[in-house]
């Protein structure tokens, strides 16, 4: 399977950080989602940025502990679920 086109095409918007939060990739449907916030120049900037607090509280203790987490929200009357979970090489 190649992982980089199943990725790159995912149908889901995914974006990886490292352990700091610097945003070192997303896949198309991230860079749709996020356009409005400047889409693929989001490449190198901090996650943690994105995020108000508690938000960004609770994603820095995610991203120091290594833990998962998921939930549902609702945005324009779409609901989404959001996944965020460590990845590890």
């Amino acid at each position: 399977m190649d992982f980089a086109g199943f990725f790159k095409s995912f149908p889901g918007a995914v974006t990886v950080c490292d352990r700091d939060g610097v945003i070192l990739e997303i896949n198309d449907r991230a860079r749709e989602t996020f356009s409005a916030d400047g889409g693929e120049k989001l490449l190198g900037t901090n996650v943690l940025d994105c995020h108000p607090e508690p938000a960004r509280t609770k994603l820095k203790g995610l991203l120091a502990e290594g833990r998962t987490n998921a939930y549902t929200i609702e945005k324009n009357g779409v609901k989404k679920l959001i996944f965020q979970a460590p990845w590890t090489e």
